[in-house]
């Protein structure tokens, strides 16, 4: 494996837990809004935060499925 692959899978797998950790971050934030009193807005804002966390997860899916077909082109 030349050096160059492997810098390219940490960055990779660095970008996948950045990710991952911004989607728990909003996932908890939208839930945690749900926590106060319910008005329109808080139920919009909640609905919009599961909806980034659904495509944050689609997004993490993704790039864990690239970051595997790159370990699997590494010559053994």
């Amino acid at each position: 494996m030349t050096n160059k692959e492997a810098e390219r899978i940490k960055f990779e797998t660095s970008v996948l837990q950045v990710l991952a950790l911004v989607t728990v971050g909003v996932g908890g934030g939208s839930a945690g809004i749900l926590l106060g009193e319910l008005t329109m807005l808080r139920v919009v804002l909640a609905v919009l935060g599961f909806l980034v966390t659904i495509i944050l997860t689609g997004a993490m899916w993704r790039l864990h499925r690239y970051i595997l077909t790159l370990i699997e082109q590494i010559p053994d």
